[in-house]
This record gives structure tokens, sequence and C-alpha cells, in this order.
């Protein structure tokens, strides 16, 4: 289906002719590995959640499991993150990326049993690695607290899922790549570049001194805002066109959403109090109030997508999800921005504000 806006040319990710697998045989190929994936994240979803409320409690009640070395907050706060991202949002993320890239391919998912070992070997990293928090074994940096054993164990999970997906990215019987194909071929590169740059300089060979903390600082950045941000961003592209009916109103605003955030997205995070050179919040600052360029790209374009569809919110409860998630990311993103400039950082950088703009990005 290709409709043709006011602005530009765009495409819908709705179904074509041609020598193409039939979506009955697709989500069959895609079921058990999907399945296993999603599973798994919904019980992390429930670990992380339980170890949240732990750590929330003991703000109240600091004797609060007091006796339990494995309870403190400075290690039930740290399990809680990484459960919540390497064992909901990432297997989510993951999950959701095989069915569409499967789907915008007309294509069946290539060797869907490597991806459940791939996906029960990540959920042994997982353990592994939460375990090894709660017994004091942790690295100290945020986002990538698990002991350096679990590491290559969730690199080689991801690479026996990840190259599958490739597979069939290339073995696709649709030519015309969608935008959310963009997003989540990026996406399956990115990981394991800043996931191995990351340990390789903090874990295995660690640079000295304030390097560790710019490093740590570049890949929460990498992570949240180009990984987890892409894949949040294709499903967000190809969900709502499909449940409203209506094509995306522009593929070049999509593109443009793309580069930019692939450009600017991942150099941010420094706050302006940071114990490094000045020129290095500056630099942060300029690249995340850049951000500011996707994120209008995107409002636009959803905008413009759902603009004539709002009765359709009423009656399809995943497109509340959607247009909910889309929300959330476009609120974080302007929370973000407006949490880089010095005057306003310089109030909210000690208190919650900053855990609530995650929490709401997640």
């Amino acid at each position: 289906m290709i409709a043709t806006s006011s602005s530009s040319h765009t495409v819908s990710p709705g179904p074509r002719s041609g020598s193409v697998a039939p979506p009955a045989e697709i989500d069959a190929s895609c079921r058990v590995a999907v399945m296993v994936l999603l599973a798994c994240a919904a019980a992390w979803l429930v670990v992380a959640s339980g170890f949240g409320l732990i750590a929330s409690l003991k703000f109240h009640a600091p004797n609060l499991l007091a006796d339990s070395p494995w309870f403190t907050y400075g290690r039930v706060q740290p399990a809680r993150v990484n459960a919540l991202i390497y064992g909901f949002a990432a297997q989510a993320g993951l999950g959701i990326a095989l069915w569409m890239i499967a789907r915008l391919g007309r294509t069946l998912l290539v060797q869907p049993g490597y991806i459940v070992v791939g996906a029960l070997l990540w959920n042994v990293g997982v353990k592994l690695g939460v375990f090894g928090i709660l017994i004091g074994d942790t690295t100290s940096y945020e986002w990538l607290e698990m002991p350096g054993y679990a590491s290559p164990i969730l690199f080689a999970a991801y690479a026996i899922i990840g190259i599958p997906a490739l597979l069939t990215f290339h073995h696709r019987r649709e030519p015309t790549l969608y935008v959310s194909q963009w997003f989540l071929l990026a996406a399956l590169f990115w990981f394991p570049w800043i996931y191995s740059t990351a340990n390789l300089l903090l874990v295995f060979f660690p640079v000295r001194g304030v390097l560790q903390a710019v490093v740590d600082w570049w890949y929460v950045n990498n992570l949240s805002q180009i990984w987890l941000g892409f894949i949040g961003l294709a499903a967000i592209f190809y969900f709502l066109p499909k449940l409203t009916a209506r094509p995306l109103y522009s593929n070049y605003l999509a593109i443009l959403a793309f580069s930019t955030l692939a450009l600017f997205g991942g150099w941010g995070g420094i706050h302006s109090g940071a114990p490094v050179p000045a020129w290095m919040p500056s630099l942060s600052t300029v690249f995340t109030v850049l951000t500011a360029i996707p994120l209008i790209a995107i409002t636009i374009n959803l905008n413009r997508t759902f603009t004539g569809a709002i009765a359709k919110l009423k009656e399809s409860l995943p497109l509340k999800f959607v247009v909910f998630g889309a929300v959330a990311y476009l609120l974080a993103g302007a929370l973000a921005i407006v949490s880089a400039f010095p005057q306003f950082s310089q109030i909210t950088h000690f208190t919650l504000f900053t855990p609530a703009r995650t929490q709401l990005f997640l």
C-alpha cells in the first residue's frame, strides 16, 4: 500500500503482492523463539519489580532485611536496574525485533532453534550477573554492574540471536525497506559494539581515572538512546500505521529522525557538575539539545499519521499501549533536553528526577 502525503512519498507496512511468505507461516516460524523471549522478559519484569519494591521500602524502613547483606540497598538497586534492562527490556526488544524483521521482509525466520538456544543462554548470563551483584561481586559501573564472568555469556547469546536476525533480513522477499527496518538493522549492530567496548575499557582492560566515568556515561547513553530507542521507534513506526490503517505520514521525516538520532543521541548524558574537563559537559549539553531535531521530526510524523484516527483509540487496546509508549518516549526525550542545561540540572541532579526520567523512558 503506497500513499502520497502533502510533504513526501510515504510507504506503510501493509501487505504487498509477489513471491512472499504468507503471514500465518511467518508467525508460525517466529512463534516459539519470540514467545520464549517475551515470556522470559515478563518473568524478569516481575523479578525487577520485586527488587524495586524492596529498594523502595528500605528508604522508609532501613532496618528491613538489615541482617541479610544480599538485600542491602547498594545491591538490590543495581540488581533491579540490570534485571529491568537486560532481563526485561532487552529480551522484549529482541522478540519484537525478530518478529518485525520477518514480517517486514515477508520471509520466514531463519534458524529459530538457534534463537531459542541464544535466548536461554542470555537468561543464564542475566541470572549469573544478577546473582553476582547480590553477593557483592559487582563492577560498580552504572548499567554495567554485572561481574566480568557474565558479560561474555551475554555477548555470545546476543551473537546467537543476532546472526539469524541478520540472515532473516538478508533473505527478505520484500526488496523495499520500510523505515522500521533501518532502525532495527542499526540496533542489531549497535549493541555488540557498545557492549564490547564498554566491557573492554571498564572491566577487562580498565582505563584510568576519570575516563572510566566518561566511558560509562557514553555506554549508558548509547544503550538507552540508540539501542533501546531504535527498537522502540521501530515498533512505534510499525504498529501505529498498522493499527490506525493509515500510511506513515513521511518516510523522509523518519529517515531524518534516524540519522540525527544516530549522530547526536549517543554523546549526551554528562551532567554539568561532573568532575571532568569543562569542555566535556559543554559538548554533551550541545549534543543533547541537538536531539530536539529527531524529537520534532518524530512528533510531526506521529501526529500527522495519527490525525483522523482518534476514534480508533477507544476501540483498540493495543493502540492505547503504542500511543502511550510514543508519548512517554517523546516526554522523556524532552525532559532529557531540559535537564541538560546547568541552571536546571543544579536543582534536579541530586533528586529522583533523573531516575524517574529513566524509568519513563524504559
